[in-house]
């Protein structure tokens, strides 16, 4: 090997100069840096993306079930009472809107219940959705809790119905109808949510119509359908219609005015009655148990009424008893609550228990007594 070659061998070997070595490594250190910068970024954003996303399931989940629970509800069948129990197998939480009604099939009534109820966790809150039917009395089978939102603030301290963080409210016409449920919730990262869904009644929404021919001279105008527009004459007033002849008509002042519902008067088939064993074991009487007679109450009212339901305070683990009046006349309604011969999840506890009557929109009516023992 010649002096060249061993030249150039000894410097092929040589390695990295200490300036070489230094910029490597400030290089190495700047997209260290990088990377750091991005996977923070990453991790204080992941819990803002899980709060959103979690939003947007509490708005889907609202959004997907309410409608269709508003639009099969009667006006007598809303409570928003926080103390409601769902009437199904399960109960969880605080109740915040609990919603019953029935159809018939062929003859047989079947109940249903959707109950929006508030759950409390140990981070975070969530609205959970409870569903159940069938016939007779609670708790009904097929019962099912769905996850109805994403995280939401925690209640904290004594929670008022129609307050944040979960303000549901109910609004109704002069009729009694219901024409709006609201939802306000307010989430883990503090924004306010709204969601509100009205019934779907054709009725409410869509003008009337009416089929209009008119005649003048020779020409027949054909037959269409226009909007039907409504005109207040004050009273005296003196209109004249021009067309093939000239008519004067005076239109005299009337008032309609509507009574509000009121009830003037109750009765009832017992005032007091025994209870019996829940598992049907003999009708002696126990400390809570079923009813062992029916007991029906029929009230008479006075005014526009429609929608009238009564609770009984029964003293006993399920709470309060829910019934729908029924019409009997023109100014009768009746209620019963049923006695059983064997269980049933409607229990009673020995004392006097009041039964009260409520209005569509809340309003207390009257009230009633039955002496268990």
């Amino acid at each position: 090997m010649n002096d060249v070659t061993r030249r150039r061998a000894r410097q092929g070997d040589r390695g990295f100069t200490l300036v070489e070595l230094v910029m490597a490594i400030a290089i190495m250190g700047l997209i260290s840096t990088v990377i750091a910068a991005v996977i923070t970024t990453a991790f204080k954003n992941n819990p803002m993306a899980e709060i959103r996303t979690d939003t947007a399931h509490t708005l889907k989940g609202l959004v997907t079930w309410l409608p269709q629970d508003v639009d099969s509800t009667p006006p007598s069948g809303f409570d928003l009472s926080s103390t409601a129990v769902s009437g199904c197998a399960s109960s969880p939480g605080t109740s915040l809107l609990r919603m019953e009604w029935q159809e018939s099939v062929n003859g047989a009534t079947t109940r249903y219940v959707a109950n929006y109820r508030w759950l409390s966790g140990a981070k975070y809150d969530t609205i959970v959705r409870v569903t159940c039917s069938g016939t007779g009395a609670s708790p009904l089978g097929n019962s099912r809790v769905l996850n109805a939102s994403g995280p939401l603030k925690k209640m904290t301290g004594a929670w008022v119905p129609g307050s944040l963080p979960a303000a549901v409210a109910i609004v109704y016409d002069v009729t009694g109808d219901v024409t709006l449920v609201t939802f306000d919730v307010e989430t883990q990262a503090g924004g306010i949510m709204h969601v509100d869904s009205a019934p779907k009644n054709p009725a409410h929404t869509l003008p009337p119509t009416t089929v209009e021919t008119v005649t003048g001279g020779a020409t027949t105008v054909p037959a269409t359908t226009v909007p039907v527009t409504t005109t207040t004459i004050p009273s005296g007033t003196t209109t004249t219609v021009a067309g093939p002849t000239t008519t004067t008509t005076t239109i005299a002042a009337t008032t309609t005015t509507v009574a509000p519902c009121a009830v003037t008067g109750s009765s009832q088939n017992l005032s007091q009655t025994k209870n019996t064993d829940p598992n049907g074991n003999g009708k002696a009487a126990v400390n809570v148990g079923v009813l062992t007679d029916a007991l029906t109450v029929t009230v008479t009212i006075s005014g526009e009424c429609s929608g009238l339901d009564a609770r009984a305070a029964t003293g006993a683990p399920n709470g309060e008893l829910f019934h729908n009046f029924s019409r009997t006349s023109a100014t009768t309604f009746a209620v019963t609550f049923p006695g059983y011969t064997q269980g049933s999840s409607e229990l009673w506890a020995d004392g006097t228990r009041t039964i009260t009557f409520y209005s569509p929109t809340g309003a207390v009516l009257g009230t009633t007594s039955l002496v268990v023992k």
